[in-house]
């Protein structure tokens, strides 16, 4: 059972690294794909931090017998906070799937649990900083839960944000693959904590905890990387479709961007024309306020005024032209 572990363990963190080199290729020659989701950002940290956790698991089986325990003990540590991390890069993947922000307290919340989690680990692992191993644990647990638990909510809410938002593009696999990275990545950050926990006590919550731990991971690497391929082969039907429809042309360079909901809404009116007094009177809101989203756009799509942020929302090259006056 041993050599079936390590095997696993080898295997997922092969495909890890294939996932993160196929998606690096693709957002770094801009390849064309069937989701846009391959070119955002925050799909580019989540795939990092998932490498990062499959290494760590990899270094913990095979330098085990090979260095001290307080190694070891360190690399579970940074395994907490990558569990934090992963949380949190699936949220963000989620809000630009929605088209969405993240809550202002999100930021700080995220960053709190993270210090606090260090912290306890860090002092747990050089000296008594728990009266008992009890206490250690419910304080791991519960310090976990607060990321997973945000996950669960945001992210399924982001999610179904995201599904309403998007049926009109035909984005159904997008729309799948992000509900089961949703779910893979919850009970995976359950199997996370349980399992680092039963590596540091004497608790045994989970038995045969390394075989699921491990069986999770290889499966969620394997349906990473079959969505990633897929993602790679365009329907010719469908990309000339895409061309023939300026809506979702529209919509593809506003997803381009990660352009937030607000600055997807105003961005349209651009296309339609509009100036920032009608914006405004649409969108029930003052021209400053209107101005200011304007310019934090204008910025996203490299553009210096309206007339340029029109020509990039048309897929046009942008021509130099004078400022105009708002």
């Amino acid at each position: 059972m041993d050599r079936i572990i390590e095997l696993g363990y080898i295997l997922t963190l092969l495909i890890s690294i294939a996932c993160i080199t196929v998606h690096a290729a693709i957002r770094a020659k801009n390849l064309t794909s069937a989701s846009r989701m391959l070119k955002w950002k925050s799909t580019t940290v989540f795939l990092i931090l998932v490498m990062a956790f499959n290494v760590c698991d990899f270094l913990i089986l095979y330098i085990n017998h090979s260095v001290s325990a307080g190694v070891i003990a360190w690399i579970y540590v940074i395994e907490n906070l990558l569990e934090v991390g992963l949380a949190y890069a699936m949220i963000c993947m989620e809000r630009d799937y929605a088209g969405a922000q993240n809550p202002h307290w999100l930021d700080i919340i995220f960053v709190i649990v993270a210090m606090i989690i260090f912290y306890a680990d860090s002092v747990y692992t050089l000296g008594p900083l728990f009266k008992s191993e009890s206490t250690y644990v419910i304080s791991m647990i519960i310090l976990n839960l607060i990321p997973i638990i945000l996950l669960a909510f945001l992210g399924f809410r982001f999610w179904y944000q995201g599904r309403e938002h998007r049926e009109k593009d035909g984005q159904r696999m997008t729309d799948v693959y992000m509900l089961i990275y949703n779910l893979v990545c919850i009970i995976l950050c359950v199997i996370s904590t349980a399992s680092i926990v039963d590596s540091r006590t004497r608790h045994d919550f989970i038995g045969y905890d390394k075989e699921i731990y491990v069986a999770f991971w290889f499966v969620f690497n394997v349906a990473n990387f079959i969505f990633i391929w897929r993602s790679c082969v365009v329907d010719e039907r469908d990309e000339v479709q895409r061309i023939q429809s300026p809506e979702e042309k529209l919509a593809s360079i506003m997803d381009s961007f990660n352009l937030s909901q607000r600055e997807r809404e105003i961005a349209e009116l651009i296309y339609q024309g509009k100036n920032n007094k009608e914006i405004a009177a649409i969108l029930y809101l003052s021209p400053n306020t209107i101005k200011v989203h304007a310019s934090n756009l204008y910025r996203k799509l490299g553009a210096a005024n309206r007339v340029q942020a029109s020509q990039v929302l048309r897929g046009e090259e942008i021509t130099a032209v004078s400022n105009e006056e708002e």
